[in-house]
């Protein structure tokens, strides 16, 4: 509850809780008007999500880290 009023208010996250890596799929059909949140840094495969305020990161397989 804390957490959610905390994003309404828009303070900042620091992005600590992130799901497991993620293989992003290269056949999906593409859509039109793709968000920001959909786009992940080519040609990174992997990614992991911020599970407090949703935030894609690219996610670097061989080091096993976040690519900032």
């Amino acid at each position: 509850m804390v957490e959610k009023i905390l994003q309404l208010l828009s303070v900042s996250c620091s992005h600590k809780k992130t799901s497991q890596p993620f293989t992003a799929s290269s056949n999906s059909p593409s859509r039109s008007g793709q968000s920001s949140w959909d786009s992940v840094s080519a040609p990174a495969s992997h990614y992991v999500v911020c599970l407090d305020c949703g935030k894609k990161f690219t996610y670097d397989w061989d080091r096993m880290r976040i690519v900032r």
